[in-house]
């Protein structure tokens, strides 16, 4: 018995030393991430320069969002966004991963050379490629020397109906290296004895992608996919760097807006409003996540 309660009593001291650990991150968290989120939606019903004093107005920012040309212009953008981005990087990073998964002596370096443009600070990256598609010094003057006249006056960041696939190109190219390294992982990690009894089948390159590669890296697909669309709603950096939403309000995207208001408009209840919108956004994408793990993925 006494023996029994011994046991028992380091159990109690062991269970009260885990969250003697965890208070550190728990605390960090708490004062950081989820104090802030509160406060945010608190003020989301107020009208507030973000220093004076606050005026209660109940769902006002609500409604008036909700009938904000300027949040739907972002909020279209956003979707664009998202519909960019869950094609082209995963279709290009999973066609690149499964290339450099066949490579022996050169597969490290292919891997390093694709992943480095994401380790590149986007304030810095976004600055470059300003000066990459400046009309007047950057590639429109190699356009213009190879006679491609018409593309050389094309303003890449300056015209309302590329403006915003510009910033995107430049994303892409940041990013897609980075979807590459996640599918190569999920590709190394595929039973190389399935590609050899297709074979033995007869089966295609084409078959034993669709139906081998593609089915055994589904949940890191799916993965991809659901962080890309969280990602894409708080995405603010390259577009803030590069056009700062313009021109007019052709690039702009709801992070920027919220930025905007908060900032230069000075009206931290409305982006206050703007940012709960948005968190929604990210949950429901969150909820995705959870209803496909339902299904046996582990993502």
């Amino acid at each position: 018995m006494q023996t029994a309660s011994i046991v028992k009593k380091e159990k109690k001291e062991k269970k009260w030393l885990v969250y003697f650990y965890v208070l550190p991150a728990f605390l960090m968290h708490l004062l950081f991430i989820a104090l802030p989120a509160l406060t945010t939606f608190y003020y989301s019903f107020f009208d507030w320069n973000g220093i004076g004093a606050k005026t209660f107005i109940g769902l006002q920012n609500y409604r008036e969002m909700f009938g904000d040309s300027d949040f739907y212009v972002a909020l279209v953008n956003n979707f664009k966004w998202i519909l960019v981005f869950i094609t082209v990087p995963v279709f290009l990073g999973l066609l690149m991963a499964a290339w450099v998964s066949k490579l022996k002596k050169t597969q490290m370096f292919f891997r390093t050379v694709y992943f480095l443009p994401y380790i590149i600070a986007a304030s810095m990256a976004g600055r470059i490629w300003c000066t990459y598609l400046n009309p007047y010094f950057g590639i429109n003057n190699v356009f213009k020397a190879l006679g491609w006249t018409s593309l050389g006056k094309t303003l890449w960041l300056g015209n309302k109906n590329i403006a915003l696939y510009s910033v995107m190109f430049v994303d892409l190219w940041h990013f897609w290296g980075f979807v590459m390294v996640m599918f190569l992982g999920a590709l190394q990690q595929v039973d190389p004895t399935l590609y050899e009894s297709a074979r033995v089948e007869g089966a295609s390159k084409g078959q034993e992608f669709r139906y081998i590669t593609v089915p055994s890296i589904m949940p890191t697909l799916t993965f991809v996919i659901i962080t890309i669309i969280m990602w894409s709603f708080l995405t603010f950096d390259y577009v803030w760097v590069m056009t700062g939403g313009g021109p007019g309000n052709a690039s702009e995207l709801i992070s920027t807006l919220v930025y905007r208001m908060a900032y230069s408009h000075y009206r931290t209840g409305y982006a206050s409003t703007i940012c709960v919108f948005q968190t929604v956004l990210s949950v429901l994408a969150y909820a995705a996540m959870q209803l496909v793990k339902k299904r046996g993925w582990d993502v």
